[in-house]
């Protein structure tokens, strides 16, 4: 008798999960990178440059919840980076993240951002797009693409220098947990 479906998604879950925790695990036994430790390092950064780039509210809270929006939807953004498959790391990705947000800064300080959340969210939702030539290029240049980092690695290992390639900023971004979102009845 074939296993139900629900078993199946589940047993993949719970696979896909043992895999995370397994790569987790090895990255801080012999990597010594936290990937937990460095997505709250990402969300930090970003909170502050986000903070050094924009007028605010002067509301606390409007403040805070929209850093917050903004902080989200670019870690979007690196997750769509991932998406294509570049792996982007740290610096490469922080020039991005601030090459996206200077056209942004320029049109608030020109009062042309009136509404400066439809305006950031449809110039970071527009970026990589944008961009994907020159992203796709610093990429490969950088070896930050799967297809090429696996060649490099083949030949290291022809070389006798089997070393493994450490994960990517935007790796440890993609695989972090989501928080699950409340259903609507």
């Amino acid at each position: 008798m074939p296993m139900p479906l629900d078993d199946i998604l589940h047993q993949r879950e719970r696979a896909a999960a043992d895999q995370a925790a397994a790569e987790d695990r090895w990255l801080r036994e012999r990597a010594g990178i936290d990937p937990a430790e460095r997505r709250r390092a990402w969300h930090k950064w970003l909170l502050a440059e986000l903070g050094r780039t924009f007028r605010w509210p002067d509301d606390r809270l409007k403040r805070g919840r929209l850093q917050g929006q903004c902080a989200h939807s670019l870690t979007l953004m690196a997750r769509q980076l991932y998406g294509r498959g570049w792996l982007l790391d740290g610096a490469a990705l922080a020039r991005h993240v601030r090459a996206c947000l200077a056209p942004i800064a320029q049109a608030q300080r020109e009062g042309r951002a009136e509404a400066f959340w439809p305006y950031f969210q449809k110039a970071i939702s527009t970026y990589v797009g944008a961009h994907a030539e020159e992203i796709q290029q610093e990429a490969r240049r950088s070896g930050a693409v799967p297809g090429i980092t696996s060649v490099g690695a083949l030949l290291s290992a022809l070389r006798g220098k089997l070393a493994p390639r450490p994960r990517s900023l935007v790796e440890d971004l993609v695989e972090a947990p989501q928080k699950p979102r409340p259903s609507r009845p």
